[in-house]
């Protein structure tokens, strides 16, 4: 059986009536100080609705009907609140951490993985426990509107000590970042306080902490202050009144505890109970539901069953191609057509003779030689990598310079560099020890600069790589340095259709001065990724980092640029419908939608179709299938089994009509224990409501969800950093990468990303 963290809410009524009265930010405040013991209320467009749990009739406004399903926003705040109230009644001394989404703490001692490990006089008020998410939500399941229950399980830290009692441990609160915990106005006893990160404590004077925040020094009671929970200020903590064996101990258990509680079979199970203490009024009676119910007469129940589901439609492995005529071609895997074919862009490729510069460290010169040997020319007894980087991809040679450097740092390596003369290699290949890549990555990205400021893509192989090669890593880095050529090694075979269409990944990264709650965002970077239906990289560009305030206009005329430049490549003529789907990963509001909208408009000679695609991983949704997973392995001689409880890759189930989750990594894909949870891809199509700046581009909306989720599945198979399909589709992972090492490279002194934006934007130098 295939089903979520989705449990039915069910209600057995198709109306109810709600009082109502004109909205005023200052009636709001006042009915919530005057009576938030015994009713809700909430803000709906113009009006305050009325929702009355236990108390008397205020007699305000008027009552309106609704339909529970054409108004499901207002349907949903009044479950939110009965819900919420009713909690309240039940669990007198619990105070839920947040009301949307509704998140609690477990009281139980079990549920705290330190709690044995943490001093007597410590306990419950520091430790890593149990927190249950639950979520009130309207969905389209099964093409059938569905009010429904999301509920989910994670751990987190609990610190609640506050600054002043730090005296007590002999602990110095100061050059810490803290967060003000302040109590809502009203919801004392009710919720958790509010916490904000504002700063670093600089001083204390007397009873008040001065804090170093976004906007100058400020100056609050150390009883409202209280240490982020970051592991530097637990384990800081901890260390003073525990020890640092103690410590080490602590958070060994919490890395074990962690890897088993990510399992799908784990959290179903605990899911499981924890659904069954909010549909039953006790374990033991099964059979007496929980009534939510308020004054008014509106009242449902929980159903204790998860809905299950077959898929809401079939998604198909693609067909990978190796020539332009789409005769060569291999449905089941990119590596076995590779081999046989040899890669799509072979006739055309203008590096048949590369000439390649590698550099290792002088005491590791043998091995390093051998495992180039090795990855040039193949593994003669292997199965996948026979041919070598030569032969499989159909290159005349390998021109090939070793260069040896007597220490791993950055000098070594320019010097390197500078003494091959003026045949400036077509790429690099540097070997680094493991411990100064993960010790010391800016050194990394300080030798990755010097080439990329050359133009010259870079390959790191770690150390541990080249005493430990095998068939299958030789057979990834061949894939790598291929594609960082500028080679296509296969595409995918695309459906065909009268439309022209591009697939476009947008990223950004904010840069800020700091994390601290009120921090400006300082400036943005945007980068853009330009893909063909068939998945064929086009080009990828870097806007300008600019001010916030600028990056609306830079995001638009980096995509006109873009979009002129394969006009012309493209032959497009006037008239053309033209399809752009978008994917985006975090989109900044709807200052994206703004730009697509604007660039729409700026080429209206074309009949332009647009998609503007959100793929996420962040969301509160989990699938389960008992039939899944489930695999043997051996790690350190200890059987495991893997992925059980783990659906297929492809399992898909449709939220609403614009909105689908996809399992990417299916039970098969998982290889270990140590992979963790496996959750699926929200793929939603956002559309613009409400808004009058929208209604000329609204009959331009491509809403075939089925098409774009089939598209993102397929665009998983195209990363190029192996043969395995991807959890994103390359237009995201793409752009994450660059966003991700452009981030790294900034840190770099005399760095300037603008040289991507020339010889390097359509190669895959990120990889």
């Amino acid at each position: 059986m295939v089903f979520g963290n989705i449990y039915p809410v069910e209600l057995d009524f198709e109306e109810f009536t709600i009082d109502r009265v004109d909205y005023s930010d200052e009636l709001l405040k006042e009915l919530r100080h005057k009576h938030n013991a015994t009713h809700s209320f909430f803000r709906n467009g113009n009006y305050i609705y009325i929702s009355n749990k236990s108390g008397e009739e205020l007699n305000i406004g008027s009552a309106h009907k609704f339909s529970l399903y054409e108004s499901p926003e207002i349907t949903l705040s009044i479950m939110r609140h009965i819900f919420f109230k009713s909690f309240l009644e039940r669990f007198q001394d619990r105070i839920p951490v947040s009301f949307l989404p509704f998140r609690i703490l477990s009281t139980r001692d079990v549920d705290d993985w330190v709690f044995d490990m943490i001093p007597a006089n410590l306990q419950n008020r520091i430790g890593y426990k149990k927190q249950i998410e639950l979520q009130l939500k309207f969905l389209e399941l099964n093409n059938k509107p569905q009010f429904a229950i999301v509920v989910n399980v994670e751990r987190r830290w609990i610190f609640q000590i506050n600054c002043k009692e730090f005296a007590d441990f002999n602990f110095n609160p100061v050059g810490y970042d803290v967060v003000h915990a302040e109590v809502i106005t009203g919801l004392q006893n009710v919720l958790a306080p509010n916490e904000e990160f504002i700063g670093r404590l600089t001083e204390i004077k007397g009873d008040i902490g001065v804090v170093a925040a976004a906007g100058g020094d400020i100056e609050i009671k150390l009883t409202e202050l209280f240490l982020k929970k970051s592991t530097h200020n637990i384990k800081s903590f901890l260390i003073s009144v525990c020890g640092e064996q103690q410590v080490d101990k602590i958070f060994k258990k919490i890395r074990s505890s962690q890897k088993e509680s990510l399992r799908h079979r784990k959290q179903s199970d605990e899911i499981k109970k924890i659904v069954d203490n909010f549909c039953f009024t006790s374990p033991k009676l099964a059979d007496e539901k929980i009534n939510y119910l308020n004054k008014d007469g509106f009242t449902f129940i929980i159903s204790n069953i998860p809905f299950s589901f077959s898929n809401s439609f079939t998604l198909r492995n693609p067909t990978f191609v190796y020539d332009k005529s789409a005769v060569k071609i291999n449905d089941i895997s990119a590596d076995t057509g590779l081999s046989k074919f040899g890669p799509y862009d072979s006739n055309v490729f203008h590096a048949k003779s590369p000439n390649i510069l590698a550099i290792c460290h002088k005491n590791n010169r043998g091995r390093f030689t051998n495992f180039l040997q090795n990855l040039f020319d193949g593994v003669t007894d292997s199965r996948y990598f026979t041919k070598g980087l030569k032969g499989k991809f159909e290159l005349h040679a390998v021109q090939s310079q070793v260069m040896d450097v007597s220490s791993y740092a950055v000098e070594e390596y320019t010097k390197a560099l500078a003494a091959v003369g003026s045949q400036k290699p077509d790429l690099v290949i540097v070997e680094i020890d493991d411990m100064i890549k993960f010790n010391d990555p800016l050194l990394y990205y300080k030798i990755k600069a010097i080439m990329l400021t050359r133009e010259i893509p870079m390959q790191v192989v770690l150390k541990s790589r080249i005493d430990g090669f095998n068939e299958f890593i030789l057979n990834s880095i061949a894939l790598q340095l291929y594609a960082k050529l500028g080679g296509v090694p296969w595409v995918l075979k695309s459906s065909m259709s009268v439309d022209r269409e591009i697939v476009i990944g947008i990223g950004h990264s904010i840069l800020r001065k700091n994390s601290y709650a009120g921090a400006e965002q300082d400036r943005v970077v945007g980068i853009t990724t330009f893909f063909s239906s068939d998945g064929q990289y086009l080009l990828s560009n870097k806007a300008k980092d600019v001010p916030y305030e600028n990056y609306f206009q830079e995001l638009l005329m980096n995509l006109k640029e873009s979009f002129q430049a394969l006009e012309l490549a493209n032959n497009w003529k006037e008239g053309d419908t033209i399809r752009l789907i978008f994917h985006i990963f975090k989109p900044i509001k709807n200052l994206e939608f703004d730009v697509v909208a604007a660039l729409v408009k700026e080429f209206a000679k074309f009949k332009i179709q647009f998609a503007f695609v959100t793929v996420s991983k962040v969301h509160p949704y989990i699938l389960f299938d008992t039939q899944g997973g489930g695999k043997r392995t051996f790690r350190n001689g200890i059987e495991h089994i893997v992925g059980e409880y783990v659906p297929a890759r492809g399992t898909n189930l449709l939220l609403n009509r614009y909105s689908c989750l996809v399992q990417m990594l299916g039970g098969k894909e998982v290889k270990s224990e140590m992979h963790g949870s496996s959750n699926p891809l929200l793929v939603q199509i956002r559309i613009p409501s409400g808004d009058e700046q929208y209604k000329d581009i609204e009959p331009l909306l491509f809403l075939d969800l089925q098409y774009v989720v089939q598209q993102i599945y397929s665009f998983t198979h195209l990363s190029w950093r192996n043969y395995l399909p991807s959890e994103h589709p390359a237009t995201m992972l793409y752009s994450e990468l660059i966003a991700r090492q452009l981030g790294r490279l900034r840190k770099v002194e005399g760095w300037s990303p603008d040289i991507l934006n020339f010889s390097l934007k359509a190669k895959k130098w990120f990889l």
